[in-house]
């Protein structure tokens, strides 16, 4: 066979997955590129092109289609392949928190289960409530993080349409063990207040009779957990509220400081978690179940906070023990 007549029908192969428009000059191209390479491979072979040379030619070009995508114009990219890996780990990684937050709540009774009689107390029925509600629902997590970044690429793609000179940046050495003063004031100061807010929380009626009554009843912490559960949290705030005060004075986070920290928010997040799973919180039915929820959900953030705290005094620990040679 001809090996012309070879090279001709791959070339037209190539160009029926091409747009109309562009199929006249990439065939002129391809079948020059071609030709080039036939010609190259039959002098180092010492003999005249033949059907045989063609067709390992176009073997090891590849595939018309794979061909065809690499002079197709590219579009704009929704997740670029250096960011794929967070990308999964974000949209899977909320449907696992969900699950993680919402599977133990029905589970173990947080989570009333309500309209669904047969098997309601029993753990098939309630595994089956939590499948068919929260289990499912979690996965409008992904969809709202692929929505998001749609749109985040046509924005960016319509920025990127526009012609603009690109330099490069110096190396920038960042400490990330620095604090920010007025964002650490800031932190204190919320942190004093909210726990004001919530130490004078049982005493609500009296320090705003303003409040309508049903607001009131809502609000109403249990006795119990008053008495036995509630004071814990006075000694765990005042240590948080010594590190901050000593980071503040410092200026920066040190290894004992975030190992103090990874302590205190692994405390934390155990009493969290006491708090949402012992029993209840409030005296209404539906503020005890929110908040136990909630609760749950803070034990997980606190939780992550301290295996994050542990991970940088490490990284900063090898930092100190090996400075930079310059």
């Amino acid at each position: 066979m001809d090996p012309t007549a070879i090279i001709d029908s791959y070339v037209a192969d190539v160009m029926r997955h091409l747009p109309r428009r562009q199929r006249t000059d990439v065939a002129l191209e391809l079948r020059s590129l071609l030709d080039d390479e036939l010609a190259g491979r039959a002098a180092d072979a010492g003999r005249p092109a033949d059907s045989s040379l063609a067709m390992q030619l176009l073997t090891t070009f590849g595939a018309p289609r794979d061909v065809a995508d690499r002079y197709r114009p590219a579009g704009f990219t929704i997740i670029r392949p250096s960011d794929a890996p967070r990308f999964t780990w974000i949209a899977l990684g909320g449907v696992a928190l969900i699950w993680a937050i919402t599977l133990p709540a029905i589970m173990l009774g947080v989570i009333p289960v309500t309209g669904w009689d047969y098997g309601a107390n029993t753990w098939w029925g309630r595994l089956t409530v939590w499948w068919l509600g929260p289990g499912i629902g979690a996965l409008w997590w992904p969809g709202a993080v692929i929505t998001y970044t749609l749109i985040g690429a046509l924005a960016e793609h319509r920025r990127e349409s526009r012609p603009k000179a690109w330099t490069p940046t110096p190396p920038q050495t960042i400490d990330r063990d620095l604090i920010s003063r007025p964002g650490t004031v800031g932190a204190i100061a919320a942190g004093v207040l909210g726990a004001t807010v919530v130490i004078a929380l049982p005493w609500l009626a009296s320090w705003a009779p303003w409040l309508p009554e049903p607001a009131i009843t809502a609000l109403t912490l249990d006795p119990d957990f008053l008495q036995w559960r509630a004071p814990w949290i006075l000694p765990l705030w005042a240590a948080d509220l010594i590190l901050y005060v000593i980071v503040l004075i410092t200026g920066r986070w040190t290894v004992p400081t975030l190992r103090t920290r990874s302590l205190l928010s692994l405390a934390g997040a155990g009493l969290l978690l006491w708090w949402s799973l012992v029993g209840p919180v409030f005296v209404s039915p539906t503020t005890d179940t929110t908040a136990r929820i909630l609760l749950a959900a803070l034990a997980v953030l606190t939780a992550t906070d301290a295996v994050l705290a542990f991970r940088r005094s490490k990284s900063t620990s090898r930092n100190r023990s090996f400075p930079a040679m310059h």
